[in-house]
This record gives structure tokens, C-alpha cells and sequence, in this order.
């Protein structure tokens, strides 16, 4: 079988996710010769230098890793003879120089159904805004964020209790799909592309999540206790597990965080399951208001 020789942009760990199904599936008529991705990062207290998602991924299966398109990104792609870039979650908007250096362009993944929701995390917020339904989008890159034309697009019904992980696990399974079809199509099709134009519509741009977004005061969450509960639960699975919700209560006069860890939904109020309060362990939400009587 011919593959396309291929380059995959991404970092964090759906695009890990993706790149593996790709890799794995030995009837795909895709071979991945290089991965693209950020540097190492210091992560944690002890700020342990670490690689990204896709380059222990790509680590694995022994594919070479390039740092940067231009860490002898165009040396690379004519010495490998690319055919295509495949992106997803790599997070730097690439340049038009870049672009137009491989044979059938990049191909870029994007987790909802374009032109809404364009920019770095459409997940959290089809959430927050307690959408319906979101998708994924395939589309050829242009100099935009996520204004390409569309190569193809699949829906997905949301769950009405799901949260952003299990929404994320579902979207890259479509997305596997997505790309494996139109691959297909590409192929069989004497590799002729067909696309069609976005809609323009003046949708925001989502942008990464930023650990103050969480907060929620406290009163907010006693009404969403008693009534009309659903954005502040939207907000919750939207934001889980991070940057999560949280409030500030006073505990012996000193102000501390307190962090919504678990919580359901029911005839419109919410339920608080599980809080953490700064400095202290994960207990259930009971325990911790016998023992401090804030929300009564």
C-alpha cells in the first residue's frame, strides 16, 4: 500500500491521542515521519523538565521529533519528501512560507463544528454555553486561526452530565474517523481535494483558560443550590478538572480557596458532591459543611 508521508503538529494529550490511533491503524494510508511540537516544559512544584504528550508518543514508536517548523523544518520536508502536515493542538499559528512547503498543504483538525468556536479550546466553552451538539472539523490551513476551507465535517450529540475530559475522548474518535475517511477520499480520488469555503459569521475566538476563570461566589452557589442551577453546573463541566470552580469562604476570620471537585445536577439545582478546601484533602461536601456550617 502507498502511504502519504506525513508530519503531525500537536502537544497535549488529545493530539497524543490522535497521533497513536494514526499510527496504529496499519490499513491507514498514512506513515507519520516526524512530529512537531513544543519544547520541553518545567511542570509541577518541582518543575521537572518534561517532554510534551506527542513527543513521548512519538518517543514510542520511534519517529523522529523536531522542536519548531523552523528547526530545519524545510531542509526536512524535502529530504523526506513530505506529502502533507497534519496538525492538531500544536498551538502556534504556522507562516505562509510554511504553509505552502509541503505538497498537499497542512490539514488541519479542529475540535467543533467551524465557523463556530474557532481558536484553542472550543470544548470547554460548547460546554459553559450548554450546547447541544458540537463536532469536529477538517480543513486546509490557511494564513488564519481556523478559517481554512472545509475539507469535511462530523457532529456529536453532548451528553447532558458530560464533562470536558470524557467530551475530549469522544471528539478525537470522531476526529480519528474524520481524517480517516477523507484520506481515503483524497487517495481513491487521484488526490484532488475538494473543499468548500466557511460560512463567514463573527463568532468569538476561544481562548485558553486561565485559573482565575473559575471562580464562582459563594452566594451564586447557594442559589444554584436552591434553584435555577444549570450555568453554574454548565460552568463546572466546562472548566473540570482544570482550572475547576471554586470560591473563597472565611474560616476563622482568614479567607481560603475553596475548590468544587464533584458535583451532579438534579431538578434544576445543583448538588455539591466533593470540595477541597486550601491546604487540606478532598472530603465530601456533607463532612465539610457539618464541620463548617457555610452553606445553610
Amino acid at each position: 500500500m502507498n502511504r502519504l508521508r506525513v508530519v503531525y503538529f500537536g502537544t497535549p494529550y488529545f493530539a497524543a491521542d490522535l497521533l497513536e490511533k494514526i499510527i496504529t491503524d496499519k490499513n491507514l494510508p498514512l506513515k507519520i515521519h516526524a512530529v512537531v511540537t513544543k519544547n520541553d516544559s518545567k511542570v509541577g512544584k518541582k518543575q521537572l523538565l518534561t517532554p510534551s504528550p506527542v513527543k513521548e508518543i512519538a518517543k514510542k514508536y520511534n519517529i523522529d521529533v523536531l522542536y519548531d517548523y523552523q528547526d530545519k523544518f524545510l531542509e526536512y520536508i524535502n529530504e523526506n519528501k513530505i506529502d502533507l502536515a497534519l496538525l492538531f493542538a500544536y498551538g502556534k499559528i504556522i507562516p505562509k512560507e510554511i504553509l505552502k512547503s509541503v505538497k498537499y498543504g497542512f490539514w488541519i483538525m479542529h475540535p467543533s463544528l467551524l465557523p463556530k468556536y474557532k481558536g484553542a479550546f472550543p470544548f470547554a466553552y460548547v460546554l459553559i454555553n450548554n450546547e447541544e451538539k458540537t463536532g469536529v472539523t477538517l480543513i486546509k490551513a490557511d494564513e488564519g486561526i481556523d478559517t481554512g476551507e472545509v475539507i469535511g465535517q462530523k457532529e456529536l450529540l453532548i451528553g447532558p452530565d458530560e464533562k470536558r475530559p470524557e467530551l475530549i475522548d469522544r471528539l478525537v474518535d470522531l476526529g480519528y474517523e474524520l481524517v480517516k475517511e477523507k484520506v481515503n477520499e483524497f487517495i481513491t480520488g487521484n488526490f484532488s481535494l475538494k473543499t468548500t469555503k466557511q460560512i463567514k459569521a463573527d463568532h468569538p475566538i476561544t481562548k485558553k483558560l486561565k485559573r482565575e476563570q473559575g471562580f464562582v461566589a459563594v452566594q451564586a452557589l447557594k442559589n444554584a443550590m436552591s434553584k435555577e442551577g444549570r450555568h453554574i453546573y454548565d460552568f463546572y463541566r466546562g472548566l473540570y478538572p482544570w482550572p475547576g470552580i471554586w470560591t473563597v469562604v472565611k474560616i476563622k476570620g482568614k479567607e481560603k480557596r475553596l475548590k468544587i471537585t464533584d458535583m451532579a445536577f438534579s431538578t434544576n439545582k445543583i448538588i455539591l458532591k466533593k470540595v477541597q478546601l486550601e491546604g487540606k484533602k478532598e472530603v465530601d461536601f456533607k463532612t465539610f459543611n457539618l464541620a463548617y456550617k457555610i452553606f445553610i
